[in-house]
């Protein structure tokens, strides 16, 4: 009878408990949000009306979806205060895009913007921008490395694989490949990048370029070049890894990078080299950062030409290539993990969002989704949105 009684209280303790949780869960003050979606001064109408958002609680993953109205504006309901990434997208008309830009091609906007909701918010805009598809894309990005047998690093494997996403010949000749500088979030206390503001340029901490006279290298619609750190079957050359994923031998990639030097340390392989137009933090390779590089390719007819500008807010002397957004073809934001946002390096225009892997040396890859197939040639899905458009992968795949 004891024990019976003792099991009754604890049972009633318990239940009060349980109630006194969810009082406490319903005493929670619920904030209505208002957003207001906006296009960029360069356009000719500011409100981005019909424009879809994805909201989410950034220390719980919780979603809300929600369109905004037709001049831009909508008050997300029974909000909890707290901070959260807001993501939209549109994907502007034809017409719209007529009235917009005065072109008549249709084209994605996007935004990623780190909110913080509050009681008594005024209205938070957030502004959508995007660019017209452009031929070429990353199809493919491997930057994290992989592992030796011992349990070692090794990241000279990494690959860039750069596709035709046409239904005409696109000529690779003048294309240049490059990556931004800026932390990856890695280490959350680390400072942001200070270019970030600018939303008219992308700021270039290496800069290579594909040789040729204009017709030389010709990318058929549908096919993909790919570029190397070093070109070698990573798995089986002596010098490589036999854990590396990737052979990226002659035949395989058609450019890699190399960097001269007296004491010969980076590997100069049979596949053809790139050209170096602008190396601000290369040692004795081109290692593009494992925890996540902002990616970019490019042409520009002086590209040689282009100014360097050192880095707001920063005391180093190290100096960047300033790129203005409309010479770019493609861009990739890789950042260290899902919560990286404020570590963002590529305008939204470019890329709105960012993807990440795992880790570093785990042997993962960044690939682009296929949107649709059209006569036995993919179309890869190009949003200008890295969260929606690719997906992380292992292993990583050469010309999948």
């Amino acid at each position: 009878m004891i024990m019976q009684r003792i099991k009754l209280t604890y049972i009633a303790v318990a239940l009060l408990l349980l109630a006194a949780c969810r009082k406490e869960y319903r005493d929670v003050p619920l904030i209505g949000a208002p957003l207001a979606t906006v296009y960029p001064q360069h356009f000719n109408k500011h409100e981005a009306g019909n424009v879809s958002l994805t909201i989410t609680n950034k220390n719980t993953g919780e979603q809300f979806k929600i369109v905004s109205d037709a001049n831009g504006r909508v008050v997300v309901p029974d909000m909890i205060s707290g901070n959260y990434i807001v993501e939209a997208f549109k994907m502007v008309s034809a017409e719209e895009a007529l009235e917009l830009t005065g072109v008549n091609i249709p084209f994605p906007v996007n935004a990623t913007k780190l909110v913080t909701i509050k009681n008594g918010m005024a209205e938070e805009e957030i502004p959508v921008n995007g660019t017209n598809p452009q031929p070429l894309v990353f199809k493919e990005i491997y930057y994290t490395g992989s592992r030796t047998p011992a349990n070692g690093t090794y990241f000279s494997d990494q690959f860039y694989e750069i596709y035709n996403n046409t239904d005409q010949i696109i000529y690779a000749d003048s294309l240049c490949i490059a990556n931004t500088g800026g932390n990856a979030g890695n280490v959350p206390t680390a400072r942001t990048w200070g270019f970030k503001p600018d939303q008219d340029y992308v700021y270039l901490q290496n800069v290579w370029m594909i040789p040729g006279n204009g017709t030389e290298h010709p990318i058929q619609p549908g096919q993909s070049i790919i570029i190397a750190q070093d070109g070698i079957n990573h798995k089986t050359d002596p010098l490589g890894n036999s854990n590396s994923p990737v052979n990226l031998g002659l035949g395989v990639a058609d450019w890699e990078s190399y960097v001269p030097r007296a004491d010969n340390r980076d590997l100069d392989a049979d596949v053809p080299n790139l050209e170096a137009i602008y190396l601000g933090s290369v040692g004795f390779d081109w290692l593009t950062g494992v925890f996540g590089p902002g990616m970019v390719i490019f042409k520009h007819k002086e590209v040689k030409n282009l100014p360097l500008v050192t880095e707001p807010g920063n005391t180093s002397t190290a100096q960047y290539m300033q790129l203005p957004v409309k010479y770019v073809y493609d861009a990739v934001d890789c950042l260290a993990n899902p919560t990286a946002i404020s570590f963002k390096r590529i305008p939204n225009a470019l890329d709105a969002g960012f993807k990440s892997c795992s880790g570093s040396y785990v042997s993962e890859s960044l690939r682009r989704k296929v949107a649709r197939t059209e006569n036995g040639r993919r179309i890869l899905q190009d949003l200008n949105n890295s969260s929606i458009d690719f997906e992380t992968v292992k292993p990583p795949l050469v010309r999948w």
